[in-house]
């Protein structure tokens, strides 16, 4: 087994302690949604469009699975 497969990314973080953290990132599925234009402007399909709670859950729960 290696230690670091071929072509497998990894993000380096320096902790306080002075030691670096080595984590291998993996691909996540990221759903896509195309906006729609309105008056030359570009808007959430209103189905879609997240709050400002959903978002925050989202990103605190990729924060905290780290």
């Amino acid at each position: 087994m290696d230690l670091f497969p071929p072509f497998k990314s990894f993000s380096a973080e320096r902790q306080p302690d002075g030691s670096i953290r080595l984590i291998e990132l993996v691909e996540k599925r990221v759903p896509v949604v195309r906006p729609l234009r309105v008056n030359g402007k570009l808007r959430w399909p209103e189905r879609l469009r997240p709050s400002r709670a959903t978002i925050a859950a989202a990103v605190r729960a990729d924060r905290d699975s780290r």
